[in-house]
């Protein structure tokens, strides 16, 4: 950015100084006409943008194996003889005598009361329902088969002999119609009287005997056991644990912790540097040839020959031959100025 800065200010430069012919109707310089421009071939700087591969310097991190020892602690079993107490019970034996209550069984006798049911056999009267034939005349009518004999004529299918073109004796039937007697049936329908015997259900008085049951007390003499208390002693025998206490040893397993020094491999990210082609934006300046309009010079155009030449107190005037007067004196009082 800075140089383009750099190069646009030196194109400002070449085509606004005040030397230049573009600055030339400035005071105290020698007037001319307006002439045709003039183009002019100029050199500047312009920047131009560029991809380049360059190298540089990267630091990368890679796995390396690396052996080192490590203190490690390991338990180691240790075993021991350790006195103890303990305690051990026994078993003493101690009597005492003690109450008990016994149900001590007592016969009596008792008489008691009871009730019996006694079966009685009665004779009670009853109607029951009895089933007689009686003989009953009815009319029905009998159908019979009967029938009468009639002719009838029929189709008969016959065979007639003969003989053939090359004479050879042949069968040729032959449809004959003929009487015969058929029996046509008939049915005959008769009313008869017909005895029929009918079943008529009677009221009929009867006897029958039923077994009733009635109730009947009597009494009996039985023996009762009746359970009466008694009060006994007895000695009982119980033991009585009693604690007695005893010394002895044992054996016990300790773990004492062991340091050693052991080798591990580990794996360890090491920087290294490594040189990296990247692309890389470059700003370059390049020469570029351009077209700058300017003012032609002509030279019948004279300078003005009091321009500048009054003392400092005194006004400049005008000169006559001049192309176009100066404008001011340049170092006039301002009062003087016209």
């Amino acid at each position: 950015m800075k140089k383009l800065l750099w190069v646009s200010l030196a194109v400002v430069g070449l085509l606004g100084t005040p030397d230049s012919p573009v600055f030339a109707d400035n005071y105290c310089q020698p007037a001319c006409p307006a002439p045709a421009p003039c183009m002019v071939e100029r050199t500047v700087l312009v920047p131009e943008m560029r991809m380049e591969t360059r190298k540089i310097c990267v630091t990368e991190c890679r796995p390396e194996t690396h052996t080192r020892k490590i203190s490690v602690c390991k338990m180691v079993e240790e075993r021991k003889e350790v006195p103890y107490e303990y305690c051990e019970w026994k078993a003493e034996p101690h009597t005492r005598q003690e109450t008990y209550q016994v149900s001590v069984p007592e016969w009596k006798d008792v008489t008691t009361e009871y009730t019996v049911m006694v079966p009685q056999i009665e004779k009670r009267q009853g109607v029951r329902k009895v089933a007689k034939c009686v003989p009953t005349t009815e009319k029905r009518i009998l159908c019979e088969q009967g029938g009468h004999w009639a002719e009838q004529q029929v189709q008969v299918q016959t065979f007639v002999r003969g003989c053939d073109a090359c004479g050879r004796p042949t069968c040729c039937p032959q449809m004959t119609t003929c009487t015969q007697k058929v029996w046509v049936p008939e049915v005959i329908q008769k009313e008869i009287e017909v005895t029929v015997h009918k079943v008529v259900c009677e009221d009929q008085p009867f006897e029958y005997e039923v077994t009733v049951c009635k109730p009947e007390t009597r009494t009996c003499t039985q023996k009762v056991c009746v359970p009466k208390c008694e009060t006994r002693t007895r000695d009982v025998q119980y033991f009585v644990h009693v604690a007695e206490k005893k010394t002895g040893t044992r054996t016990v397993v300790c773990c004492k912790p062991v340091m050693e020094e052991k080798e591990v491999q580990c794996t360890v990210m090491v920087p290294h540097k490594v040189e990296k082609e990247v692309q890389v934006c470059v700003c370059h300046m390049v020469e570029k040839k351009i077209q700058v309009a300017t003012c032609c010079p002509t030279p019948a155009c004279a300078p003005a020959p009091t321009c500048c030449t009054a003392p400092a107190p005194a006004c400049c005037q005008p000169a006559a031959s001049c192309c176009r007067p100066a404008p001011t004196c340049c170092g006039a009082a301002p009062s003087c100025c016209r």
